[in-house]
């Protein structure tokens, strides 16, 4: 299994005007940066957050999930997440670091910069019958008012055409709309997505990411999926009463994955549609438990 890390990026509408993030109605005054991957591999066609698999750049002083993510968003969308730097030395170490084999972390302690603050939210590990599994991190880096450097880069993300195929900007509870029918996502950002949605206004993000307990976000998230006899896929998470022990390898019955009372104690699961992509549709998270990633 290998250790992977993704960066949950949001900003203020204001700052993203003229970005996607601002079609359609939307409640949320936000948006979350999402990407599509080159031939789709383990994420098919659905929307996912940037991010990648570690490597030795990552390891050194300080934490190497967030070294991870916030190179991976560099690579894949230009965005250099980092306190402020010289325009001109910033372009220089930008050469430098592309053309030769300079760590991320030596590029950036060369333009006296530091990583921008991120806020550990989640730890989800790939289902047991995938046959490529992640130890994923997700962390939260939301770009306010005194982010001066990386807002002076907003409009200027650019899709990676090695990495990507697409890079958007989407308010929450737009993204979730949309996937009620086209946009397909995949159960750990559904659930993030989720998430955030109850959150209409930034600011209000922002002042709870800075309470989150971290050691709460690192319990692993592994989701056993099971189809349904209407055809509907069900991912059942720790916490939920129909979660298999998975040391007896045992398996939920079909009665066991349908859900007449959402409100009913002991429900952790979600519930979607296969895409004909990739990833899934109309997804419905269900949580009455506390247990797994903390409640935003």
């Amino acid at each position: 299994m290998r250790s992977a890390a993704s960066l949950i990026v949001t900003a203020p509408l204001a700052a993203l005007a003229g970005r996607t993030a601002a079609r359609g109605d939307t409640a949320c005054n936000y948006g979350v940066l999402m990407v599509r991957r080159v031939g789709g591999g383990s994420f098919g066609g659905a929307l996912v957050f940037p991010g990648g698999v570690q490597d030795e750049q990552d390891k050194g002083p300080g934490d190497p999930h967030v070294a991870c993510a916030i190179r991976e968003t560099y690579e894949e969308t230009g965005l250099l997440l980092l306190t402020a730097a010289p325009p001109a030395l910033r372009a220089r170490a930008d050469a430098s670091f592309r053309v030769s084999s300079t760590s991320f972390r030596d590029f950036y302690s060369t333009i006296g910069a530091t990583a921008l603050r991120t806020h550990a939210l989640a730890r989800w590990t790939t289902p047991r019958a995938q046959q490529k599994r992640f130890d994923t991190r997700f962390l939260m880096l939301n770009i306010g008012d005194g982010d001066k450097f990386a807002l002076s880069q907003l409009g200027q993300e650019h899709v990676q055409a090695s990495e990507l195929v697409e890079l958007d900007w989407i308010a929450p509870d737009q993204a979730l709309r949309d996937n009620r029918t086209t946009l397909a996502l995949l159960p750990p950002q559904a659930y993030m997505l989720h998430e955030l949605s109850q959150f209409r206004r930034w600011q209000d993000l922002a002042r709870r990411a800075e309470l989150l307990d971290r050691t709460v976000a690192d319990r692993s998230m592994e989701p056993v999926l099971s189809r349904r006899s209407d055809g509907r896929v069900v991912a059942l998470f720790p916490g939920d009463r129909a979660y298999p022990d998975m040391q007896e390898n045992e398996r939920p019955g079909d009665a066991d994955l349908f859900c007449r009372e959402p409100h009913a104690p002991g429900l952790h699961r979600m519930e979607m549609d296969p895409a004909p992509a990739g990833g899934f549709l109309a997804t419905n998270l269900i949580r009455t438990v506390t247990y797994g990633q903390p409640r935003l």
